[in-house]
């Protein structure tokens, strides 16, 4: 079982993640975007309310919802595998429990939109002239920043490297 803080960090992020969406289900207008930040120099950040009934980028979204349960049953299955994970990780690994937490954490928000709504609700838009990125939530900024800190706790991991393996190669006797 997963420590009590890496539980208490999924249990945040579900909760930051439902509180946004619930807050811009109630103040946006779907297709009206509401203008963040708006500049020449800097990309440019609008609130637009979008439902996804896909994955990542619309990728499988279809207009029957055929997709849903399958999906949800998909993101359960996932979870369970990373909490798995996320109960083997060693405390000298920190910063893999972090992105692990942040992971299973927007999992579940993203999965729990599609359980009750059949579409995750997304809502955050960066553009930067004519470059726009795909529309996204807290979950997908959680996933991102999760996945992230796995790639750098491989980089950043040296507990399975002993001293000796770090010393330079003797030449000659």
């Amino acid at each position: 079982m997963p420590s009590l803080r890496w539980i208490g960090l999924i249990l945040v992020i579900v909760l930051l993640d439902q509180v946004t969406k619930q807050l811009v289900v109630s103040s946006l207008e779907p297709g009206r975007p509401m203008v963040i930040l708006s500049s020449g120099a800097l990309p440019s950040v609008d609130l637009v309310l979008s439902h996804n009934k896909g994955i990542s980028f619309s990728f499988l979204s279809f207009a029957d919802d055929a997709q849903r349960w399958p999906l949800v049953a998909l993101s359960l299955l996932a979870c369970a595998l990373l909490v798995w994970w996320l109960s083997r990780v060693p405390s000298s690994q920190p910063i893999q429990a972090f992105g692990l937490a942040l992971i299973i954490g927007g999992a579940l928000g993203n999965m729990l939109d599609r359980a009750r709504l059949g579409a995750v609700i997304d809502f955050v838009h960066v553009s930067w002239g004519a470059w726009s990125f795909a529309v996204f939530n807290v979950a997908d900024t959680a996933i991102t920043m999760g996945v992230v800190a796995i790639l750098a706790s491989t980089f950043l991991d040296t507990s399975g490297v002993s001293a000796e393996s770090q010393e330079p190669p003797r030449h000659g006797s």
